[in-house]
């Protein structure tokens, strides 16, 4: 099994109780950072935070390492970047002029996020400090590109990795890629306001092959299947608190795409209540019970059109300019929505395509991160 890092998600945790911890300690206080004498204008993290900080996040990534145990192949950690979405989003906005009131006028991704003056010393510290010391000697891997969040990453990966993947991240919205054909793909989550945390896995379980029955599925005994690796992670997971709930992605996706995202402020399709696009998502998936992904995916023309004559159906629309409109908002809200590389733009794809080509995964080294994170000092 592979672990995949939702890397900001990681360093806002740490930086979080970071912070908390050091308010709280006369030696620190609520100002965690000091001038740089050496560079005016500039300022640097106070000794005890970043010792603090750097504990802190070994301490952290070894819970999330513990409970895949001697399973574990490889770790990524992905961080954010400026987000295609962003300029996709502007230039949608500046081509589309709705003569209806069918679809959006205006649009802010993701909201306005406000963050610490400061915080950037924390990630400054882990990506030229903390990350370099695992990667070298712990053989974990990096990733970041320019204009792909974190998330397109670990969409990629899912698509890439062959072995059973578990997700650490506190975006819920990489829950779509828990349904996977040809592995296990499980999501963690924090607690954040919550009151536990979550676990979140597919509804059916994808069976280990046997090692001497590797191409006949059917040949699974039901003992094999119980006692899989993935199953044992999550027993692990649960003993360790996270509550465990199953995704339909299915309905993930799609109540997404027709109802919007309150939290990325991403918008409703055509003033849908919640309850007519419930009915909606009952009848496609009625009517494509195997196959939505993947027709959404590829942006199916049959497939949008039924979706299209729902959506008008429910709200008694004829006119064609708002069936259009439906049309072109559909598409706007799959695209920003859904993690797949199917529907990621084509220079991000090919960006992403060309650099693992050429990049070979590194596997995990136990011992090498357990010396480490028994002499921190050392870094």
């Amino acid at each position: 099994m592979d672990l995949v890092i939702d890397g900001n998600a990681f360093l806002n945790v740490a930086i979080s109780v970071t912070k908390s911890a050091g308010a709280k300690d006369l030696r620190v206080g609520e100002a965690y950072w000091v001038s740089d004498l050496f560079n005016e204008g500039k300022f640097m993290l106070k000794e005890h935070s970043r010792t603090s900080f750097r504990n802190f996040c070994f301490t952290y990534l070894n819970s999330l390492i513990v409970p895949i145990g001697s399973s574990l192949r490889s770790v990524h950690f992905v961080f954010d970047s400026k987000s295609w979405r962003k300029e996709y989003i502007s230039s949608f906005f500046k081509s589309s002029e709705f003569k209806t009131t069918s679809a959006p006028t205006e649009f802010t991704y993701k909201g306005n996020r406000k963050y610490d003056d400061h915080q950037y010393l924390f990630f400054d510290y882990f990506q030229q400090v903390i990350m370099p010391a695992m990667t070298n000697q712990c053989g974990i891997n990096s990733y970041r590109f320019r204009g792909t969040e974190g998330d397109d990453i670990i969409a990629y990966l899912c698509n890439l990795i062959k072995e059973d993947i578990l997700i650490y991240s506190v975006d819920q919205d990489l829950k779509q890629l828990v349904e996977n054909p040809d592995k296990n793909v499980l999501l963690i989550v924090p607690k954040q306001m919550s009151k536990t945390k979550k676990l979140f896995v597919p509804m059916t379980l994808v069976p280990e092959k046997a090692e001497t029955e590797e191409d006949d599925f059917f040949s699974l005994s039901e003992a094999h299947i119980g006692s899989s690796t993935v199953s044992k992670v999550i027993t692990n997971l649960k003993s360790k608190d996270y509550a465990e709930f199953r995704v339909n992605a299915t309905e993930e996706i799609l109540t997404k795409v027709l109802l919007g995202d309150k939290s990325d402020h991403i918008p409703r399709l055509t003033s849908l209540t919640p309850l007519k696009g419930k009915k909606i998502i009952a009848n496609t998936i009625n009517k494509y019970p195997e196959s939505v992904l993947k027709l959404i995916d590829t942006l199916d023309p049959e497939f949008i059109g039924f979706l299209i004559s729902e959506i008008a159906e429910a709200n008694k629309i004829k006119d064609a300019d708002k069936i259009d409109e439906i049309r072109t908002h559909l598409i706007f809200n799959i695209r920003i929505i859904r993690l797949s590389i199917s529907v990621f733009p084509d220079e991000i794809r090919e960006a992403l395509d060309q650099f693992f080509k050429e990049y070979s995964i590194t596997k995990f080294n136990s011992k090498e991160f357990s010396n480490l994170k028994n002499n921190l000092s050392s870094i």
